[in-house]
């Protein structure tokens, strides 16, 4: 399992990726603050507790709000930090955690940043693309934490950020992503736009694997295993199998997790499978296809469905139009009933002869 220090988690945790240059620390920002930290230390027996009796009411937490260093405007985080958990997805996702807290985005202006960098000075670069660019689904962004996301991946290739910080945006993108993916099912369109996250995540980790790799062991096993296991769900598993394989054989210097997720995606690659746990199922890359068919064919059914039901309530409004003119034209033929002689006023005058229809 990845360790770290406590002062190094802290400052992974509001944002500042771009002062780490360690793969390690990078990757730990999948974790809150206290995932790895253990139980709680005993309180000491001089301590005061509160009454049994009395019962404190739980605080919600509160977002924290930024101010635009653009345009000076209110911005809040989306969504807070869950609990610890002890489960890893094969691509370092943490189950509980948010993900969505960690960018903020400018309702404005549309200026994103990691939440700790947001309120750091702009370079003109990155003020002049988000004024042209940005401005136009500034309210989406701050909204959605896919578009906050997009706008902060693209603000760091202007401002030509970091490689590590590049892929930690891009891995926490398709992390969010991955949040969308229905309960019992696959959405094709959404598992397109997460192996298009993903492929750029592959690319941005062979770029600073050959420009600039870490010193560190275990920090360079685990970009390989995370290199090997998103070349694998992208379903290139004889190309994911031999980095896989290698960090495998080196499970001890890689960590219990990494070493022992490593184990388990090179026995699936060996037998050519590129599909994934998640949630209480699993998905597949190469069930897209697949699933595109069966979407297209439900669409074109119910495209043929709303075409009958529209030709159906037109020939019914058609039929009622019919039978309401018809029935005009029923009433026209017949003889107009003979008019009643005024009734007179005077009470013994004799009564009237009755009419013969």
């Amino acid at each position: 399992m990845i360790q770290r220090s406590d002062e190094c988690s802290r400052e992974v945790n509001r944002g500042a990726i771009a002062a780490v240059a360690s793969w390690s620390v990078l990757l730990v920002l999948a974790m809150p603050v206290g995932a790895l930290a253990g139980p709680p230390p005993p309180s000491a027996p001089d301590a005061k507790k509160p009454a049994p009796s009395v019962r404190v009411a739980p605080t919600r937490p509160v977002a924290k709000s930024f101010i635009c260093p653009l345009c000076g405007a209110q911005a809040h985080a989306i969504g807070h930090d869950g609990k610890s958990s002890p489960r890893r997805y094969s691509d370092l996702e943490v189950p509980t955690r948010a993900y969505t807290n960690l960018v903020v985005a400018c309702p404005k202006c549309g200026y994103a940043a990691w939440s700790q960098d947001f309120e750091t000075p702009v370079s003109g670069a990155a003020q002049q693309y988000t004024q042209r660019y940005l401005a136009r689904t500034a309210k989406r962004a701050a909204q959605s934490p896919l578009v906050a996301y997009q706008h902060h991946m693209n603000l760091l290739h202007v401002r030509r950020a970091s490689l590590n910080e590049q892929i930690g945006a891009a891995l926490f993108y398709s992390y969010v992503l991955k949040r969308g993916r229905p309960y019992g099912g696959m959405d094709p369109k959404l598992e397109r736009k997460v192996q298009k996250a993903r492929t750029r995540v592959l690319a941005l980790l062979t770029l600073a694997l050959q420009r600039d790799p870490p010193s560190d062991k275990r920090a360079g096993l685990e970009w390989q295993y995370l290199k090997g296991e998103l070349t694998r769900l992208t379903g290139d598993t004889a190309g994911a199998l031999p980095v896989l394989q290698k960090v495998c054989w080196a499970r001890k210097e890689a960590g219990y997790t990494v070493g022992r997720l490593a184990c388990q995606m090179t026995e699936r690659a060996k037998r050519g499978e590129s599909w994934e746990d998640y949630r209480d199922g699993v998905t597949d890359v190469r069930q897209i296809p697949v699933a595109e068919k069966q979407a297209e064919a439900i669409a074109a059914q119910t495209a043929k469905d709303d075409v009958a039901r529209s030709k159906a309530a037109e020939t019914a409004k058609k039929q009622a139009a019919a039978a309401a003119n018809k029935q005009k034209e029923t009433r026209g033929a017949q003889a107009p009933p003979a008019p009643r002689a005024p009734a007179s006023r005077d009470p013994y005058a004799p009564a009237p002869p009755p009419v013969v229809k």
